[in-house]
């Protein structure tokens, strides 16, 4: 057995094996764009005797926890001949993965999962969700027109008017993907979908959606906005469309409350786990994390059965994070995936005490959660 990152010579196996085990077919003519694509990703692949076997991808991204950025490896992509399953091969190459993502200096990845309980054995765990609503036509029911203009942008004219909306928009939350111009373009709209911008009265960019008519729905893939007149001014546009289409599909993050603005809030609805993460590195991640209103010391115990260098006990206090020579009797004890839970924003470190996720005294959980994060997590993206 052989482990490697593919050349771009092997990028059509990759493909091959993409192909046979997501189903799905990439067009002759978009071959080019998927190995421009492919160039972007580090493709880690198993050999046997020079043939594929199993390979996996790492994108190269960044997250944003309490506004600060931090360097994120996206796993995606794996996949193995069904012939060589069940023989180890993607436990290799994820066990392979993290080294390499420590190595770039990669403290957290992210993933979407085919199955939440196996990526939970090497480390990952669930952080963000979204609701998925269906609507119907009777659904649609005007605002007032509130001031302001909508437009329908193209490539061309760029995406910085979007971004402006979309940072602004993720400053309430911790998870979302920093996007590069080139992630616009490429993974937010792709084939059919419209950007749709929405301006105030004084110019300034507010609102957008991610949107696509075809065949009576409209499916809308971001609806974002950072304030009220926004968000109206874009539900009037969805209704706009209620001579063309009899449904509207809409998904938003977990904590979403359109049901409840709704003439009638019993429509469709679907709570999705959709997104899972891993500290890659807890001693770096720590260190980089934004921690408030640090009095006192804290210290953590951290096991990790799938990295051995993240087991350990970390104390932070006013001057940082120190990594414990030895054990301490009342640290707060929990495993890698509990922390990065807790420390996204994705659940809160009382629940995790509560169900024994988290073992220690009460008054060390209530500082834990004092001092960390209390935005939610969400993601909208995929790869």
């Amino acid at each position: 057995m052989e482990r490697r990152v593919l050349s771009e010579s092997e990028f059509e196996k990759s493909i091959q094996l993409s192909q046979y085990a997501f189903q799905y077919i990439v067009k002759k003519e978009d071959l080019p764009k998927r190995y421009e694509m492919m160039k972007r990703q580090e493709i880690w692949g198993e050999f046997e005797n020079e043939e594929l076997i199993s390979k996996l991808h790492i994108h190269s991204l960044e997250i944003s926890i309490e506004n600060q950025r931090f360097p994120m490896g996206g796993i995606a992509g794996v996949a193995t001949w069904p012939e060589h399953r069940r023989k180890g091969s993607v436990t290799r190459l994820l066990q392979q993965a993290l080294l390499r993502m420590k190595e770039n200096g990669q403290s957290i990845s992210l993933l979407h999962p085919f199955n939440i309980q196996f990526y939970r054995r090497f480390g990952w765990e669930l952080t963000a969700s979204v609701n998925k609503y269906t609507l119907n036509k009777s659904d649609f029911v005007r605002y007032e027109d509130v001031p302001g203009t909508i437009s329908r942008l193209t490539e061309k004219d760029g995406n910085d008017l979007l971004n402006t909306v979309y940072e602004g928009w993720f400053r309430k939350y911790n998870h979302l993907l920093v996007r590069s111009d080139y992630w616009w373009n490429n993974h937010v709209f792709t084939e059919g979908f419209n950007r749709i911008l929405f301006k105030d009265e004084n110019g300034e960019p507010k609102g957008y959606l991610c949107c696509k008519v075809a065949d009576k729905l409209m499916d809308v893939q971001e609806f974002v906005y950072v304030n009220e007149d926004a968000r109206r001014a874009l539900w009037n546009f969805i209704c706009q469309h209620d001579s063309m289409v009899d449904k509207v599909k809409i998904i938003a993050p977990s904590n979403d409350q359109l049901p409840f603005l709704l003439n009638n809030p019993r429509i469709h609805q679907e709570h999705y786990p959709y997104f899972m993460a891993r500290i890659v590195d807890v001693e770096s991640f720590l260190k980089q994390y934004p921690f408030k209103n640090v009095e006192g010391s804290l210290t953590l115990s951290i096991t990790d059965e799938k990295a051995e260098w993240n087991n350990g006990t970390f104390t932070i206090d006013a001057n940082g994070i120190t990594r414990e020579s030895e054990t301490v009797a009342d640290a707060l004890a929990m495993d890698v995936q509990t922390l990065a839970a807790a420390l996204l924003g994705s659940q809160k470190p009382q629940f995790l005490f509560s169900c024994g996720k988290i073992k220690g005294n009460q008054k060390d959980v209530e500082r834990f959660e004092e001092i960390i994060t209390n935005k939610p997590a969400a993601f909208l993206d995929f790869f």
